[in-house]
């Protein structure tokens, strides 16, 4: 029996999400950590944007409304709390992480914008080192500054950063990609039996999708042809490798 990794409560594999490290998670939960991430922010915006005022306006009367320093002081704490809770949610995320701009931030101010390929500095992207569908994580070690340049050396040009270009070794999912971007195009739905690197079954998925794009191979110079969006089933964006699917279909709302 799996139990949310924040409640502690029973989860229902079928219908909440899985990390990459196995832990389940109620997507409920997540949503409330978030939104109280938010209301928090707000919070501490407001009072912040009223400490400048009362610097230049004068005779500034203080808006009731607005937290006092000691509440102050307990939110920022709580703030630090749920921060770091969903940090450690977002690193096994099994997509990419609402705070992946905070993450390639974090590496530039520690790194510097370097590129690890070329050694040069340059305007970076952030990537995995470690495929996601191929058992990586969002964790900071598994991930990499690397310029559009070297990318493009690498892996040709409007694979990532542009718009999407299927390759010539990628011909046999041909049928399969015009149907996706026709049911982009359309705002379609596609549905489809998907299979984990690790699962014995094919589970049916329900996707809108967003965008078609390769995601380079980490072990070898070859690339994996993924179809992100929104999953039914699991209720949050996920990635999908083309070649873990079968049966696709395109159907109407």
């Amino acid at each position: 029996m799996s139990y949310c990794t924040v409640c502690k409560q029973f989860a229902d594999y079928e219908y909440d999400m899985m990390l990459s490290n196995g832990d389940h998670l109620h997507t409920s939960c997540l949503l409330k950590l978030q939104i109280r991430e938010d209301e928090i922010e707000s919070i501490l915006r407001q009072h912040s944007s009223q400490l400048i005022m009362s610097l230049f306006v004068r005779d500034e009367v203080p808006n009731k409304e607005v937290a006092s320093e000691e509440e102050v002081e307990s939110l920022s704490s709580e703030l630090t709390k749920l921060k770091n809770t969903l940090t450690s949610i977002y690193d096994f995320l099994p997509s990419w992480p609402p705070d992946w701009h905070e993450r390639k931030r974090h590496l530039i101010q520690q790194n510097g914008s370097i590129c690890l390929s070329c050694g040069e500095e340059r305007d970076v992207y952030l990537i995995h080192e470690i495929d996601l569908c191929e058992g990586g994580t969002n964790e900071l070690d598994n991930l990499e500054l690397i310029c559009k340049v070297c990318h493009d050396s690498m892996y040709g040009k409007g694979d990532i950063f542009d718009s999407f270009t299927l390759n010539p070794s990628q011909s046999e999912f041909a049928p399969q990609v015009k149907e996706i971007q026709s049911a982009i195009e359309n705002n379609q739905r596609i549905q489809f039996d998907y299979k984990k690197p690790n699962a014995k079954t094919w589970m049916t998925r329900t996707v809108v999708p967003d965008r078609l794009f390769n995601i380079p191979n980490s072990r070898d110079s070859g690339q994996t042809l993924c179809v992100e969006g929104f999953c039914e089933l699991r209720q949050d964006i996920r990635v999908f490798a083309l070649e873990r699917m079968q049966g696709l279909e395109v159907i109407d709302y």
